[in-house]
């Protein structure tokens, strides 16, 4: 991979379109540049209106191009919505290299063999992702690079969406005059930037809960094993806080965001008002004097009520689709939480009663530059596809330096044969 390689990550969700731009030199990453809006003509991560969308998008490009200094030309974009689905292939090929060694091609090709399944013409492949390489009836591989056998196998898990889904967010990104480099989901890109290598091979759910939609992303012995999107997120937490509050969406959300962020839930003695007048604050209660609600304070308790009873039901949703898929005894590690309403105070204590599990909230890591933009949990997608796609590089490049020996020490070999 080139020095400095720049790379754009654009992720499209429900709340809000973020775009991050990232130097990645050996796998370091540097953010050079970040910007996010909030979403429009976008809900539950699926295009609704291109018009709206496209100018949310175009605006946040141009923002990101200007503080990063890099003209942005191709982007990596995270595609999320329940129209994303999983399910577990196997492939079969025989072996071609000489002296039956496993080649970069034998693997291609196995991998393509995965692929074979039965889908509608309405549905795209997004990711074909190893879980092991079978040599020979000798399973738990997971490189079979240069090992030798006849038959080779792998279990493979395939992700797959909506052509049209996928389609007309293409078309947004388009039509903005910029070419999307790669569609990855957004579940298995926050996994890259915030699960540990321990936690993927103990077995772990990854839960990126976003304004519309949640994502899941469960790993056993180190690899993906199931993922899905449920239509739950912040904005259902939103839309009963405005019923409680008799409030507009707009100032239930920022009900939403006072109670999560520690600054302003600490007590206050005094506030200002909107009129510019001193408000006494009552112990535990909670000031939205300055917002369009009929009331000047409202107990704490009754927003987290609000709040934790929404959260709680969307959970226990999702514990069902765990329970459904099989997989809620092969967890051990726990559940991580990220993404924007991960940031939401004692959401980790309301998912630990659920599931009786350890459950911390992720953060992106191993990142520098300009850090204070983009290290909290709703970036972690974006992040995480600037990894994928860093990762996916330097692997080219160590197949690309393998061939190359390879075609070397044939050439060499091939003269050696000539001499006496």
């Amino acid at each position: 991979m080139p020095k400095d390689q720049v790379i754009v990550a654009l992720d499209v969700g429900s709340s809000k379109i973020s775009c991050v731009v990232a130097t990645v030199d050996k796998s370091k990453l540097s953010v050079i540049g970040a910007y996010s809006c909030p979403s429009r003509g976008i809900k539950n991560g699926v295009v609704n209106n291109i018009d709206k969308a496209v100018e949310c998008i175009s605006e946040t490009l141009t923002k990101a191009e200007m503080m990063s200094g890099h003209p942005i030309s191709r982007v990596v974009v995270t595609v999320t919505g329940t129209h994303i689905e999983s399910m577990n292939s196997h492939g079969v090929v025989a072996v071609s290299g000489e002296n039956s060694e496993i080649s970069a091609e034998d693997i291609a090709r196995v991998n393509e063999a995965a692929q074979a399944i039965s889908l509608p013409s309405s549905r795209e492949i997004i990711h074909v992702l190893p879980r092991e390489y079978v040599v020979d009836k000798q399973g738990g591989i997971f490189d079979p690079t240069g090992m030798s056998g006849v038959r080779l196998e792998v279990e493979a898990n395939i992700i797959h969406g909506s052509s049209t889904a996928i389609k007309n967010l293409t078309k947004c990104i388009h039509q903005v005059g910029v070419e999307v480099e790669q569609l990855i989901y957004s579940g298995l890109a926050s996994s890259e930037s915030v699960l540990t290598d321990t936690e993927k091979e103990l077995g772990t759910i990854l839960i990126d809960v976003g304004g519309g939609t949640m994502d899941l992303m469960i790993f056993t012995y180190g690899r993906p094993s199931y993922s899905a999107v449920l239509p739950i997120g912040g904005q259902d937490v939103t839309n009963d806080l405005a019923i409680g509050l008799r409030s507009l969406l707009e100032d239930a959300e920022k009900v939403k965001l006072r109670m999560s962020t520690d600054d302003l839930v600490k007590e206050r003695e005094v506030l200002i008002d909107k009129d510019g007048h001193e408000a006494k604050v009552p112990k535990n209660e909670l000031y939205v004097g300055d917002l369009n609600i009929p009331v000047d304070t409202v107990p704490k308790n009754l927003v987290n009520d609000i709040m934790f009873r929404r959260l709680e039901e969307a959970f226990k949703f999702v514990q069902l689709y765990i329970k459904k898929a099989g997989y809620d005894k092969k967890i051990p590690a726990g559940i991580v939480l990220t993404g924007g309403v991960a940031e939401t105070k004692g959401i980790d204590r309301i998912v630990s009663d659920i599931f009786k599990l350890p459950v911390r909230v992720g953060c992106p890591t191993g990142i520098s530059g300009l850090v204070d933009q983009i290290q909290g949990p709703a970036n972690a997608a974006a992040i995480g596809a600037i990894k994928f796609v860093s990762d996916m590089m330097l692997d080219e490049n160590r197949t690309t330096g393998h061939k190359s020996g390879n075609i070397i020490f044939k050439v060499v070999s091939f003269i050696k044969s000539f001499l006496p």
